[in-house]
């Protein structure tokens, strides 16, 4: 039994809740956009369900089956399986954020486990005997994976790719997430997103009157305000508030909303 096991970052986090028996049936659906034979869609079911089973008993959410994480599974799993290694990044191959990313996969932080045995129960009771897999897997703020596996020479080699997914949200849809939570600080939401939005660029902001703060950030987390914002708005004593989205950006490398708030 090999394995190995790789954690590039992590952020803020949002958890996904969903049954067992839905959760396999999304493994199926997904198995099914690559081409793994019966025995390797079993056991890569099994290692999803032995996965939230651990989780579970650690009281964790469970992850949810992705397809276009299975699908950067898979694309680093036919090549490991031929070269004969285990290797988060084989010879000219891109490292393991791009390679998920250039999957579709939008997400703030990335982790993945390698193993091979003979048995999908084995692999995954060796990851859960690994301090870094088993950090992977019970990871709190991961809500999604993909496992590729590919049976060749006796063993099963399975790629369990993990992410933090981050949802993809309108601007009218990140601005009302976020008016929500000014309201709980006790913020009166008022005015245009129009308007803010000239605060994104490098345009010249037309607001009137000016505001009194202006707050931007990025976040991959639209359900909680950052610590420092949150600080500033009580440090402020301010009573109303305007919001506006700017276009998606990165953190870190990693997917992230832009927000700018108007503070009076």
């Amino acid at each position: 039994m090999r394995n190995h096991s790789n954690r590039p970052g992590a952020f803020l986090a949002v958890l996904f809740l969903a049954s067992v028996f839905s959760t396999l049936t999304q493994q199926a659906t997904a198995s099914n956009a690559v081409p793994m034979t019966a025995n390797e869609q079993r056991a890569s079911a099994e290692l999803f369900q032995l996965a939230n089973e651990d989780r579970a008993r650690h009281n964790l959410q469970p992850l949810r089956q992705d397809a276009m994480l299975l699908m950067a599974a898979w694309r680093h799993a036919q090549p490991m399986v031929r070269a004969g290694v285990l290797s988060h990044q084989l010879p000219g191959e891109p490292n393991l954020v791009v390679r998920i990313q250039r999957a579709g996969v939008r997400c703030s932080t990335v982790a993945e486990n390698l193993a091979d045995a003979p048995t999908a129960s084995q692999i995954n009771d060796e990851w859960m005997h690994s301090p870094p897999h088993r950090a992977n897997l019970l990871d709190p703020r991961l809500n999604a994976a993909g496992i590729a596996v590919i049976q060749a020479h006796g063993e099963f080699f399975a790629v369990q790719d993990f992410a933090r997914t981050v949802a993809t949200l309108t601007p009218s849809q990140q601005e009302r997430q976020v008016a929500s939570l000014l309201r709980a600080d006790g913020l009166q939401l008022t005015g245009s997103p129009s308007l803010v939005r000239g605060f994104c660029g490098n345009a010249e902001p037309r607001a009137r009157p000016m505001p009194r703060a202006v707050m931007q950030f990025s976040t991959a987390d639209l359900t909680r305000l950052p610590l420092q914002v949150e600080q500033g708005i009580r440090a402020g004593k301010y009573r109303r508030a305007v919001i506006g989205a700017c276009s998606p950006g990165e953190q870190n490398g990693f997917a992230a909303y832009r927000m700018v708030v108007l503070l009076y």
